[in-house]
């Protein structure tokens, strides 16, 4: 993670080159960004600290006209204002390099004013000024436990929401229970099924996951019946089709026995055989073989036209067959799981096309506020809920509030919405549902063609046949909700990128509808998904690495670690595994691992090596032995006397002084201290939390360097114990408003 100052150096640098040695600034930023245009630090302070070899913007120049380019160069950045900004003292241009000295007296000095001060609390709070942001995140529907990838979307939002206080907005934050979708009607008619059976969950279960359970078993089912199915529609036609072909070519098949026997097998076998699905396949891998390796050309001719005749049967069977035997494994893993609830399910479910009718007739009951219905739904969603916030609570999340899909509010809005829908004329009616035409809208509204282009737009249902409305149109009600509710500048959805299109299918409509504002300030904060190694998470199989298995594996690595630490010092493993901080710290870790990758990027991770991620437990360490040092100097303990510990440091600055930085390691804490301020600003503009993370783990890290190299408390000139004491001091601080950020515990020692 580059520093500020070097952000700041190759800024000017592009812009300079641009201008006096004719490179375009695209040429210098490609270089940079290749790695070929590097800053670095000088071998040598007298060189300066920091030196870019511009060898490569001068390797077309001859080496007698290099001064004078050098030169035109630093006149260039001097007219753009480089030294003011970017903090320098001098620079020079000495045999192709650009070397220049950090002004850190200028720095230190606003060190002290942010620091001991408070100046960077006055900086951060007028940056949001008291103006109202909404973040809903989280929102995952209530089936199934918080798995990993949800709780990606957990740790991004509320990292995002805290920043956000911290910048001086004042933040609201939602998370919207999509209680009318099919998803929770399934889960709302397998639980109907099993109270008819007299089948409750259990005590001993967290009730998310016994609920998964029961979600994942009814989906399972009802697809093994419809893939059954469609397997025995297929199987029956390519049956017909060569009883057919055989019966018509008697003839010509003896010519070719092998081929004959091959069709004559599968044919008389099927009526033999109660489920025949494996000896299709076994048929359609012959029948291959036959017109690929056959060396007989009658027979290889006509297992081809055989094969021409089943192929596309056999293709959409070959899909098929792989998806069902998936289902059956998840079935029998299931199974394995509560032979109780699975085999009553199983009993329960005959077809899919009648649970499916059952699933729907409870959605439209449930939207035309039927009590039973709704009760059944509002019941098992708020007792998964209340899995999810058992779960969150244990990492720091919290919401300000829950909003239901269900509600007579959103769901009245939404019919509402769909009248003044088909008020605008960009609407159709398709086999009685109403559907809104976005390719005609973006006729005549620039916002709507812009906001897809080069894309074209679409068309979506936003009523059913049926009367029911759809997730995106309540969601459509909600947005106007948020916005007027709590009379919100921005509201930011926090949602995985798959959804980006229907995002802006959202602000679309809300466009056309005539909601300008609420069009144009509604953000999708868009994340990407977790990929775990030799898993693929599945909620309607039931597989999935949840958020509470991520903190036991997490907390078992800590101890694992801890006690082959303690066993290497000679330490009782008692004395660690009883750490009341080991649960805290495995927090640390789990949140600092889902926010270690920017949001936009997917998050690759393999359970089997979670001990190798340690970000947070290296700042909660770092964090820790900067309170041992002021405690060792003043006898305080910093998270109590704050006040106190600044006012001493600020006696002793006064009274004896303080030194400019003599070493490396000093240099670099004072441009990271630096960056503060600037660093929480662009993550908000940027959206991007983990640098945070990313700035936060860099301090410690190099505070740890200069731990190994910079005595403090024990060194005898005082205007360099200043500067030290200053330097672990504002380091205290900025990591302690970074931790409060990221859900990092702030624990005194370690």
């Amino acid at each position: 993670m580059e520093s500020l100052i070097e952000k700041c150096i190759y800024q000017y640098l592009e812009e300079a080159t641009a201008r006096s040695l004719w490179f375009s600034r695209e040429e210098v930023k490609r270089l940079v960004e290749e790695g070929r245009l590097k800053i670095n630090r000088t071998p040598d302070p007298k060189m300066g600290d920091y030196g870019i070899a511009l060898h490569i913007l001068l390797k077309n120049t001859p080496r007698d006209q290099w001064a004078r380019i050098g030169e035109q160069l630093l006149e260039e950045l001097e007219r753009l204002g480089f030294k003011q900004d970017c903090r320098i003292f001098e620079a020079k241009f000495v045999n192709g390099y650009l070397n220049v000295t950090i002004d850190y007296s200028s720095i230190i000095s606003n060190l002290l004013k942010e620091f001991l001060e408070d100046g960077f609390k006055k900086t951060l709070s007028s940056y949001g000024g008291g103006r109202t942001i909404v973040v809903e995140h989280t929102s995952a529907n209530p089936v199934h436990p918080l798995h990993i990838g949800s709780g990606r979307n957990s740790i991004i939002g509320d990292t995002f929401s805290k920043l956000s206080k911290k910048l001086g907005f004042n933040v609201v934050t939602r998370f919207y229970v999509n209680d009318l979708g099919r998803q929770v009607a399934v889960l709302a008619y397998g639980v109907s099924k099993l109270r008819k059976n007299n089948i409750a969950p259990p005590e001993d279960v967290k009730i998310d996951h016994w609920y998964g359970m029961v979600y994942a078993s009814v989906n399972t089912i009802m697809m093994i019946r419809k893939l059954s199915s469609e397997l025995g529609s297929i199987e029956e036609e390519v049956y017909n089709k060569l009883k057919l072909y055989v019966e018509s070519n008697r003839e010509r098949l003896k010519s070719t026995p092998l081929l004959s026997t091959h069709l004559e097998s599968f044919i008389s076998i099927k009526p033999l055989v109660h489920n025949s699905f494996r000896k299709l396949a076994e048929f359609s891998r012959g029948l291959r073989r036959l017109r690929s390796v056959e060396k007989d050309p009658a027979t290889k001719s006509s297992a081809g036209e055989v094969w021409n005749l089943v192929a596309p049967l056999l293709e959409k069977f070959r899909e098929t067959y792989k998806e069902y035997v998936s289902y059956v494994k998840a079935g029998s893993y299931l199974n394995s799981l509560n032979p109780e609830v699975y085999n009553t399910l199983s009993r329960e479910i005959s077809s899919y096309e009648k649970a499916e009718e059952e699933i729907k007739s409870l959605m439209w009951r449930a939207e035309h506020r039927d009590p039973e219905a709704l009760g059944l739904i509002h019941q098992v969603s708020r007792d998964v809920l209340s899995g999810f916030m058992e779960t969150l609570k244990i990492y720091g999340v919290f919401f300000d509030g829950f909003d239901f899909e269900s509600s007579d509010e959103i769901v009245n809005m939404s019919q509402d919405i769909v009248e003044k829908i088909l008020a605008t004329g960009y609407a159709n009616m398709v086999d009685g549902a109403v559907e809104l035409d976005l390719n005609k809208a973006a006729q005549k509204v620039e916002f709507v063609r812009n906001l897809f282009a080069p894309d074209s737009p679409g068309r979506f249902i936003v009523r059913r046949s049926d009367g029911t409305t759809l997730y995106v149109t309540r969601d459509i009600a909600y947005s106007i909700i948020k916005f007027s509710k709590y009379n919100a500048e921005k509201v930011y959805n926090v949602i995985a990128v798959e959804q980006d299109r229907a995002q802006k299918q959202l602000r679309a409509t809300l466009k056309i509808l005539g909601f300008d504002r609420e069009a144009e300030n509604l953000v999708h904060f868009a994340y990407e998904m977790v990929q775990l190694r030799n898993m693929r998470m599945s909620g309607r199989r039931g597989i999935y690495y949840t958020m509470d298995e991520l903190l036991v594996d997490m907390t078992r690595a800590l101890v694992e670690k801890q006690v082959g630490q303690s066993q290497r010092k000679g330490v009782s493993k008692d004395s660690v595994t009883g750490s009341s901080y080991t649960r805290e710290l495995a927090v640390a870790n789990a949140r600092a691992l889902l926010l270690s990758v920017e949001p936009g990027k997917v998050l690759f991770f393999d359970p089997e090596k979670i001990g190798e991620f340690e970000h947070g437990v290296t700042i909660a360490y770092s964090f820790a032995r900067l309170q041992s040092i002021l405690r060792k100097q003043w006898g305080l303990e910093p998270l109590e006397s704050l006040e106190e510990v600044k006012r001493r440091l600020s006696q002793e600055i006064t009274a004896h002084g303080i030194s400019e930085p003599a070493t490396v390691e000093e240099k670099k804490l004072i441009e990271w201290l630096n960056a503060f301020s600037q660093t929480l600003i662009n993550a908000y503009e940027e959206m991007k939390p983990n640098r945070l993370l990313e700035y936060a783990h860099n301090l410690a890290l190099d505070l740890n360097r200069f731990y190994e190299k910079c005595s403090v408390i024990g060194e005898k000139d005082l205007r360099v114990k200043n500067l030290r004491l200053l330097l672990v001091f504002a380091s205290f601080i900025a990591l302690s408003e970074l931790m409060e950020i990221l859900g990092t515990p702030r624990l005194r020692r370690l």
